[in-house]
């Protein structure tokens, strides 16, 4: 069963067109590791997945993408990011304290009161192996936690919105070797239940995390 499928994928910018894609297919299982040069359009075919390109006034998309079958333009915006969570390359947390980063984004975008939003946050935040370090100081800023911690929350925040799959760009290339190591693993144990689609410019990571492999150079029609 494919996760994702793309059909006759066309995505620019004002007059440049930064992607084309044919067909793709991406399964329903495991990670699927996106590689290519740089500005071949790794990251713009992700946010086109969940409808980020349209953030940008001057972007223009075309095509069918489907999700488990239904195309992504049949959901509304909110819970089309809700199946297809996004982390980006670099943590991008809010301006608030620990627990309103978590919290926020599950009362207004799914109506969950503050108790159960908070029962989430313990439970996610457990899974990533975060909890024990930030209970005592969930009214701290965000911005004070370390590289590896911010990524790891930034996860967890995506994953308390029960995605169906899990879109990561280059998530730990503005890690350290030990919070990279730790974001990794977690990665691999969550490749068990939830389909991830990750863009690496890292072939030693790609091999270590990959189960299938896409080269955007080869199928990219421009």
């Amino acid at each position: 069963m494919n996760a994702v499928t793309i059909k006759d994928l066309s995505v620019s910018f004002g007059d440049n067109r930064v992607l084309s894609i044919g067909e793709l297919n991406i399964k329903a299982e495991g990670i699927t590791v996106i590689m290519g040069a740089s500005g071949s359009g790794k990251t713009t075919l992700l946010r086109s997945i969940n409808r980020l390109n349209e953030c940008f006034d001057s972007c223009k998309t075309s095509g069918e993408i489907t999700i488990f079958d239904r195309s992504i333009y049949s959901y509304p915006l909110e819970e089309l990011r809700c199946k297809a969570g996004m982390v980006f390359q670099d943590p991008n947390v809010l301006p608030f304290s620990i627990e309103k980063n978590f919290t926020l984004p599950l009362r207004h975008g799914m109506n969950v009161d503050i108790k159960r939003a908070r029962e989430i946050a313990r439970k996610k935040l457990t899974l990533v192996g975060l909890w024990d370090d930030v209970k005592s100081r969930l009214n701290e800023p965000a911005e004070s936690l370390s590289g590896g911690q911010k990524q790891r929350l930034c996860i967890a925040r995506a994953l308390a919105l029960e995605p169906k799959i899990l879109l990561l760009d280059e998530p730990t290339s503005s890690l350290d070797v030990n919070a990279a190591t730790v974001v990794e693993d977690y990665i691999l144990e969550l490749s068990r239940t939830i389909t991830i689609v990750m863009v690496t410019h890292n072939p030693t990571q790609a091999q270590k995390m990959g189960q299938e492999f896409i080269n955007i150079d080869k199928l990219s029609e421009i």
